[in-house]
């Protein structure tokens, strides 16, 4: 249907959606790491906004229940959950360890999932989250054992994780030099089509909001009896 709209409805902001990006992986020169950023830079050129979690660099002790009711949340265990939190959704890419995710995913996860106040309920930095799952590997499966559990984990978790996800096999040879870009078309096209997934789900609910004053403002406004060509009507102030 095609709508006019009066001057004097008042257009809502909608914003770009947020995206965190992080990597099980904190090995230098990690193909999971350069998986990760090239995703950051397609979402970005959509025009999502993203920010790379260097996971190793909150230094967090393996989890302890002891540790936690002994001496609290650590103090960048609550910037990450900060972190995640101020997303809408998240890039997340991990190494096959033994057909599972990397030890730093998991316990980023496990950290991630703890010191929430009663009020705000058990996985509140998981909650109105989505996410993609991809991974990386030299060998032929590109990491693909790792894509389940990771999607699981998450699942479990409270994200909603996206249909689509990415397995780069091959991956010491799979990326520019120059750019970090896939350059292998059918790769980059797979890569894209997840990224794209991610995006317009995270936009959507990025703006939900703004969305239901914007229905509310023209479900507040008359509406013209006169229609003119099918499928147009004319929707003037009050």
């Amino acid at each position: 249907h095609k709508y006019h709209f009066s001057s004097t409805a008042m257009a809502p902001n909608f914003r770009a959606p947020v995206l965190a990006i992080f990597s099980g992986s904190s090995r230098a020169g990690s193909v999971n790491t350069k998986l990760a950023k090239a995703a950051g830079r397609i979402v970005e050129d959509m025009g999502a906004t993203t920010k790379f979690l260097d996971l190793d660099s909150y230094s967090l002790p393996i989890y302890n229940s002891d540790l936690e009711e002994q001496k609290g949340m650590p103090e960048q265990a609550i910037r990450l959950k900060d972190d995640m939190s101020n997303a809408d959704g998240w890039i997340v890419s991990s190494p096959e360890y033994n057909g599972f995710i990397t030890p730093l995913l998991l316990n980023t996860l496990t950290w991630a999932s703890r010191g929430d106040p009663k009020e705000a309920g058990m996985y509140a930095t998981f909650k109105q989250k989505s996410a993609i799952v991809i991974s990386a590997s030299p060998g032929a499966m590109g990491g693909m054992r790792s894509l389940i559990p990771n999607r699981q984990l998450l699942q479990n978790l409270g994200v909603n994780v996206l249909p689509k996800s990415v397995a780069i096999g091959g991956a010491f040879q799979a990326f520019d030099e120059n750019t970090g870009d896939l350059v292998d078309p059918k790769q980059h096209a797979m890569l894209e089509g997840a990224v794209q997934e991610l995006f317009l789900t995270t936009r959507d609910t990025a703006n939900r909001d703004a969305t239901c004053k914007l229905v509310k403002q023209l479900q507040e406004q008359t509406v013209d009896e006169t229609v003119g060509e099918y499928g147009c009507v004319s929707v003037a102030g009050k």
